[in-house]
Order: structure tokens, then sequence, then C-alpha cells
């Protein structure tokens, strides 16, 4: 993937986010605080101004500074998204050089969800952003491409409607968190999509 199909990858990512922002603080409503769709948006300004800062930097730095701004907004999803994508700046520091690959798609998801899964100890089925994420990467290691994972991702996100959380501040509620998608799976399927959509045009 040539820098200029990354930033524009970013860059609709970010507009997908704001889009959504009502729809996530709705989600996020019910078992939480109502802020996750403001929080998103708020990171997604904040990756927009980092892009701006670095005109000239690699894919790997742009990562990292992706990372630093999405950690800049606080709460429970800051953290959660930066650690994902330091580790996969680090995977794509460490891959060859030469054009995007599912194997190479499948080492930066693997690096997130194991970086992600680190940090909260959550598991697929815990209703957390894992429940989108590891369909995702189920997907690609299966050698299907970015669309077929961004598909696994949202149809992981709208089974997460049907599980109890049991981790983090929902998890307090046990069956009442049951009957709506979680927002963070929510979120991440937003954001895979648009990248997927904005890679393949």
């Amino acid at each position: 993937m040539s820098t200029g199909v990354f930033r524009a990858c970013v860059l609709a990512a970010a507009d997908a986010i704001e889009a959504a922002r009502d729809e996530l603080c709705r989600l996020d409503a019910a078992a939480g605080d109502g802020d996750h769709g403001v929080t998103m948006a708020l990171a997604a300004r904040a990756v927009r101004q980092a892009l701006a800062d670095s005109p000239a930097a690699t894919d790997p730095e742009l990562l990292t500074k992706i990372a630093m701004a999405m950690g800049s907004v606080g709460g429970a999803s800051g953290p959660i998204y930066a650690s994902g994508l330091l580790a996969m700046a680090t995977t794509l520091r460490g891959l060859p050089a030469g054009p995007m690959t599912v194997a190479k798609m499948l080492a930066f998801g693997e690096a997130a969800e194991n970086a992600i899964a680190a940090l909260g100890h959550a598991r697929p089925g815990d209703k957390t952003i894992l429940d989108a994420l590891h369909p995702a990467v189920e997907a690609l290691r299966g050698g299907h491409d970015l669309g077929a994972a961004a598909e696994a991702a949202r149809a992981g996100a709208g089974a997460s409607a049907q599980m109890v959380a049991t981790i983090g501040r929902a998890g307090r509620l046990g069956e009442r968190s049951r009957g709506l998608a979680d927002p963070g799976a929510t979120s991440l399927a937003v954001i895979l999509e648009a990248v997927a959509s904005t890679y393949s045009a």
C-alpha cells in the first residue's frame, strides 16, 4: 500500500467515525457513559492533525503518530486503539517492502489483537472490540481479502448485541448489557469498512 493510499484510508476512517458519532454514543449509553462516539470523533480529529503535521513520515512513523493521537483522547477506547496501532507499527517495521498482501494484513491484525487482548485481558465473547477484530483476523487467516474482513467485523459487532459483557464498565450490568451491540466493536467495524472501501476504490 502506497503512503498516499494509506493516508486516504486513514482519512476515510476518520470521516466515517465522525459520521457514526451519534450512533456510537447511543450504543454506549446503554452500558457506559454514552461518550464513545464523542471520544472517537475527537480521536478522528487528532488523527487528521497528526497526518497534517507529518507530510513526510513513513508508514511506520505515521502509524506510530496515529497511535499517539488515538491515545491522547483518553477514556477506555484511546489506550485500546493506541495499543493495537503501536503493535501494527512494530510489525510493519519488520515486514519486507513491497505491495500489501493478505498475509501482511493478517500480520497486522494478529499483532493488534494480541496487544489489545494483553492490555485488557479480554477474549472474543466478552463483548468488546475483540468481537469485531477477531472475526476480521479469522477472515484474513482464511485467505479472504480486506473487504471480507470488514464484513466479518460488522457481523461480529452485530453478534455482540446478544452477548453479556464481562469486562469493563459494562461488565457490572450482567444480563442488562444484552440487547445492543458493543460500541467498541461497532466503531472498529466502521473503521474497517471505510478502510476496505477506500483501499479497493
